[in-house]
């Protein structure tokens, strides 16, 4: 699985992509380790390849960042709906082939919580 995260800007604009490790993962939520230090509530785009499927900058709220050696464990929870608070269908159907697609050691389970 390749894994990118864009953090934004003070002007809201994403920074160039940090390369990111993937700990855990589901259609809804992501584990992950890099070397950005995020706050809870900070709003990041993440970028996402398994495969034939990809997701460039989907929206993700930061639930938690810890230090982890020398980088950051961060969990995130997709942010999944519309100005018009309809949900992105088309994202969260390859949200869950990717989900489908990995290997159990990288699936979490869908009751994921923030730890």
């Amino acid at each position: 699985m390749e894994l990118s995260v864009n953090v934004l800007n003070w002007l809201g604009r994403p920074k160039k992509a940090v390369n990111a490790q993937t700990i855990k993962f589901n259609r809804f939520n992501l584990i992950f380790n890099s070397r950005c230090k995020l706050k809870p509530g900070q709003l990041i785009f993440i970028n996402i390849a398994v495969d034939i499927h990809s997701l460039r900058e989907v929206s993700a709220r930061v639930e938690s960042c810890e230090r982890c050696g020398p980088h950051y464990q961060t969990q995130v929870r997709f942010v999944l709906e519309r100005p018009d608070k309809q949900p992105y269908r088309e994202a969260i159907a390859i949200l869950k082939a990717i989900e489908q697609t990995l290997p159990a050691s990288l699936r979490a389970p869908l009751h994921m919580q923030v730890q």
